[in-house]
C-alpha cells in the first residue's frame, strides 16, 4: 500500500508535464530505415503482472506476420518490450518469464548462505533489521523500501550479459524505455547506454524502489508520468501504432469500502486520465488493444499465464484489424534480422572498479571473484555481484559491459556505493517464551555496529540486552594483512537465570549466574562459510544460590575466576537459522581453563558441539536434524562452574525453558516442517509452517554436591506439534510438547515462543 501512496503523490506531481519528453534529433529517428511500407510502432503500457498480456499480443503479431519497427515501453512494458527488441522470440520470452523468481526482485538482501560468517551471526542474533543508521547527526533511514539491487539482478538474469549500446536503434528492433526525472519533472526517453539500467529505471516505483541515477538524472518509474507513451512513438516518426493498455481498472462502488481503496481509486483516476490523453492521440490507422486483465493485481506474478492468455485473446479478437499491419513479402526478411542470436557469454578483458565505499578495492575485487581474460555468462556475473553485496554495508553494486570500438576489448565496470545511512547501524531482537504456567522468559536487545573503520573492514560491535537474561558487550573486530585474517577483543557482562521448580511445579527460586569476561582472539575466515579462531579468556563471576541450597552450603554466592585458552570453529551453510530448508552447520568450541572456586584452583576442560542439517523435498516438505553435545569436566569433582541446560520448545519439549541443567548435555532431534504459504511478491517474505518433532535428551553433572540442586536424568523422549511463522521480527512458534515423566511429573507444556531459533 505504501507503493500506492507514493504513486499517487508522484502522479499528482507529474500530471501537468506529461509531454515534456526530451527532443528527438534526426539522427535518432529509428523509422528512417523503414522502406516501402509504413513504420509500425508497438507501444506497451505499465501494469506489473498484467504485463504478461504484452507477450500474448506479441505472439499473435508474429502469427499474423506483422513486422515491428519500433518499441516504446513503460515499466513492465519496457521489460517485455526490451526482451523482444533484443531478438528474443515469443517462446524465448515465455521461457524467461516461466523461470524467473519474480519474488526475489522485491527483496534486496542476499541469501544467508551468501554472507560471510560474521554477518550471518549478527543477523541471526538481531533479526529485527529496520535499516536504521545512527551517527552524531541522529537516526538515518534508506531512501526507499527497496534499493533496487535485487531488481537489477532479476533483469540481468532475464536479459543475460548485455554490452552497453551507443544507441538502442542498434538492437534488432529500435527501442525506447520511458522514465521520469525526479528533480525537474521531465519525462525521459532512454535511448542509449546500459539497456539493463534503462529498463530498471523505467520500473523503479518512487518511494518503494530507490531512484536510479543515470547520466546525472534521478529517474523513477515512467508510469507516474506516461503509462502508455503513444506521444513518444509519434515523435519518433511512427506511421502506425499498436498500443497495449493494461493499467489498473477502476473500482466499483462496493469495492470502495476503506481508505486504502479510496487511495487506489484516486491513483487509478490520475493514471487513467493520462492514459486517456495518450489514447486520444491514436489516429484511424492505429489500433488500441485492451486485454481483460482486471482480475490480475500488480504483484500477482503467479498469474502471469492468465495475463499472457488475456493478451493473446485480445489480439486474436482484433485479428481483422491487425491484418492491415501485416506485410507478408517483407516479413521473412524482418524475422530473419530480428532473430539475431546473442552469445550467452561475454569475454571480460578488463575490470574497472568504481569504488565509492569505505572498503578497499582489494576487498571488493576479492569478493567479486571474476578474472580478466575469461568469459562469463549472466549467472556468473550475478554471483559476483551478490558476493560483493554480501558484505552488507553497500547500498548498490552494479555493473556495465562496455566495448572499446578501436581494439574491441570489453570492460566490465563495477560500481559499489556505500550505504547512505551508514556506517553505523542499529538492529534489534525481541525474545519471549511462555509456557502458560509459571515460566515466562523475555528479552529485548539492541546492537550497534560501526562498520568499515578500516579499509579491510574493521568494526566495533556493541550489544545491550534487558529482560530475564541481561547482557552488555562490546567487541572490536580488526582484520590484519588481509580481509581473511583478524584479531578481536571483547568485554562482556552477562546475567543468566535458571528457574528451579519442585515436582509439583512450585518454585524453588532462581539459580542466577553473573559473569564478566574479557576475550582476545586471532582468527582466520577460511571462506564465507567457515571460520577458525583461537584466543585467551579471562572470566570473573558468581552463582547466586537459591534459598533451597543455602542451608546445605552455608553461603548464598559461589564466586569463581576462570582463565585460559580457547578454540572456536564454525562451518555454516544453512539458508535460514530458524526454518532452514537446505544446508548444514557445525559449531564447535573448546576451552582449557584454570578454575578458582572455594579457595582452590583446578584445571578444567569443556567442549560444545552442535550439528544441524536441513533438506527440502517435494517443494514444501522439509526435514531438519539437530545434534547437540556440551560437556564440562571440572578439576574439582565437587564444583562445576559451567552449566548447560535443556527444556523448552524443540529443546526437550514438555519441560519449561532451561528446566534441566547440568555440566553435561546430550540432545538430538528430528523436525518435520510443511511450508504452508508465503507472500512471495512482497518486500518481506514471511512464510507459515506446520511442524512436528521427535526429541531425546540427557542431563548429567550437578553444579555442586547439594541434593536440592540435583538435576540428573536418564535419556528422556519428547515430541511436539507446532505452527511456525518466519516473521519480520524473528521466528514465532505456537506449540504443544510432551515428554516422558522424569523430574517434573507434569512433562507437558503449551508454548508461545517469539524470536528464538532452534
Amino acid at each position: 500500500m505504501k507503493a500506492k501512496w507514493a504513486l499517487l503523490f508522484f502522479v499528482i506531481l507529474f500530471s501537468d508535464v506529461l509531454y515534456a519528453a526530451e527532443p528527438v534529433t534526426q539522427e535518432q529517428q529509428p523509422c528512417a530505415r523503414v522502406k516501402d511500407r509504413p513504420c509500425i510502432a508497438l507501444v506497451l503500457g505499465g501494469g506489473g503482472a498484467r504485463g504478461g498480456a504484452h507477450l500474448g499480443v506479441i505472439r499473435q503479431l508474429e502469427q499474423q506476420g506483422i513486422p515491428i519497427d519500433l518499441i516504446v515501453g513503460t515499466s513492465i512494458g519496457a521489460f517485455i518490450g526490451g526482451l523482444y527488441a533484443t531478438g528474443h522470440s515469443p517462446d524465448d520470452i515465455q521461457t524467461i518469464l516461466d523461470h524467473l523468481e519474480w519474488s526475489t526482485g522485491f527483496r534486496d538482501k542476499v541469501h544467508r548462505d551468501e554472507m560471510p560468517v560474521r554477518r550471518k551471526q549478527q543477523q541471526d542474533d538481531y533479526p529485527i533489521r529496520l535499516g536504521l543508521g545512527l551517527d552524531s547527526s541522529g537516526i538515518k533511514i534508506p531512501k526507499g523500501v527497496l534499493l533496487g539491487q535485487a531488481m537489477a539482478e532479476l533483469i540481468l538474469e532475464a536479459y543475460g550479459a548485455q554490452l552497453n549500446h551507443s544507441h538502442f536503434d542498434q538492437l534488432p528492433i529500435p527501442f525506447r524505455a520511458v522514465a521520469a526525472d525526479l528533480t525537474n519533472r521531465e519525462t525521459v526517453v532512454m535511448s542509449q547506454g546500459s539497456l539493463l539500467q534503462a529498463v530498471q529505471a523505467s520500473m523503479s516505483i518512487p518511494g518503494v524502489v530507490r531512484p536510479m541515477e543515470l547520466n546525472g538524472r534521478v529517474l523513477v518509474d515512467g508510469g507516474v508520468a506516461n503509462n502508455l507513451p503513444v506521444s513518444i512513438a509519434k515523435d519518433l516518426g511512427a506511421d502506425r501504432i499498436i498500443a497495449v493498455a493494461i493499467d489498473a481498472p477502476l473500482l466499483n462502488k462496493e469495492q470502495l469500502d476503506s481508505a486504502f481503496a479510496v487511495t487506489d481509486q484516486l491513483t487509478n483516476f490520475l493514471v487513467r486520465q493520462v492514459v486517456d490523453q495518450q489514447i486520444a492521440l491514436l489516429g484511424p490507422d492505429d489500433l488500441l488493444l485492451s486485454p481483460n486483465v482486471a482480475q490480475i493485481g500488480t504483484l500477482d506474478f503467479d498469474k502471469l499465464p492468465a495475463s499472457i492468455e488475456a493478451g493473446r485473446v485480445s489480439a486474436e479478437q482484433q485479428s481483422k484489424a491487425l491484418a492491415s499491419f501485416a506485410y507478408p513479402k517483407q516479413y521473412p526478411d524482418w524475422l530473419a534480422a530480428h532473430r539475431a542470436k546473442q552469445e550467452p557469454t561475454v569475454r571480460v578483458d578488463h575490470i574497472e572498479l568504481d569504488n565509492q565505499s569505505l572498503l578497499s578495492d582489494e576487498v571488493l575485487l576479492h569478493r567479486l571473484a571474476l578474472k580478466e581474460g575469461k568469459s562469463y555468462d549472466s549467472k556468473k556475473l550475478k554471483e559476483g555481484l551478490r558476493q560483493v553485496y554480501g558484505v552488507d554495508t553497500l547500498e548498490r553494486v552494479s555493473l556495465q559491459l562496455e566495448q572499446n570500438k578501436q581494439d574491441e576489448d570489453t570492460r566490465l565496470k563495477v560500481r559499489a556505493v556505500e550505504k547512505s545511512w551508514g556506517p553505523g547501524y542499529l538492529n534489534f531482537r525481541f525474545t519471549m517464551e511462555d509456557d502458560f504456567r509459571n515460566n515466562r522468559y523475555y528479552q529485548l536487545a539492541a546492537s550497534y555496529t560501526y562498520t568499515n573503520i578500516t579499509q579491510l573492514g574493521a568494526e566495533l560491535h556493541n550489544e545491550l540486552a534487558l529482560g530475564t537474561d541481561k547482557l552488555l558487550s562490546s567487541e572490536l573486530y580488526w582484520p590484519v594483512y588481509t580481509p581473511a585474517t583478524f584479531v578481536s577483543a571483547q568485554v562482556q557482562r552477562e546475567n543468566t537465570v535458571l528457574v528451579l521448580e519442585d515436582t509439583d511445579g512450585l518454585s524453588l527460586g532462581d539459580l542466577s549466574n553473573t559473569e564478566t569476561s574479557l576475550t582476545a582472539k586471532v582468527g582466520w575466515n577460511l571462506s564465507d562459510h567457515a571460520r577458525l579462531s583461537s584466543g585467551w579468556a579471562d572470566k570473573d563471576g558468581y552463582f547466586r544460590i537459591p534459598g533451597s541450597g543455602i542451608g546445605d552450603l552455608g553461603f548464598d554466592r559461589l564466586r569463581y575466576q576462570r582463565e585460559g585458552p580457547l578454540l572456536d570453529f564454525v562451518w555454516d551453510r544453512l539458508d535460514n537459522p530458524a526454518f532452514p530448508s537446505r544446508g548444514f552447520r557445525i559449531r564447535a568450541n573448546w576451552q582449557w581453563l584454570d578454575d578458582t572456586a572455594l579457595g582452590q584452583t583446578h584445571r578444567s576442560r569443556s567442549h560444545a558441539v552442535e550439528v544441524q542439517a536441513a533438506r527440502s523435498f517435494f517443494e514444501r516438505h522439509i526435514l531438519r536434524a539437530r545434534w547437540r553435545l556440551e560437556d564440562y569436566t571440572p578439576g574439582d569433582p565437587d564444583v562445576a562452574v559451567e552449566q548447560f541446560s535443556l527444556g523448552g520448545l524443540l529443546n526437550l519439549s514438555g519441560y519449561p525453558k532451561n528446566y534441566l541443567f547440568g555440566s553435561e548435555i546430550k540432545f538430538g532431534s528430528l523436525v518435520y516442517l510443511y511450508k504452508m504459504s508465503e507472500n512471495r511478491f512482497s518486500v518481506i517474505n514471511s512464510p507459515f509452517y506446520l511442524g512436528a518433532s521427535i526429541e531425546r535428551g540427557q542431563v548429567h553433572g550437578n553444579m555442586i554436591r547439594v541434593e536440592s540442586l540435583a538435576n540428573e536424568t536418564d535419556w528422556i523422549w519428547a515430541s511436539s506439534l507446532f505452527a511456525g511463522w518466519d516473521s519480520p521480527f524473528g521466528p514465532v512458534y505456537l506449540g504443544y510438547g510432551w515428554a516422558e515423566d522424569d523430574l517434573s511429573g507434569k512433562a507437558y507444556q503449551y508454548y508461545l515462543s517469539i524470536g528464538q531459533s532452534f
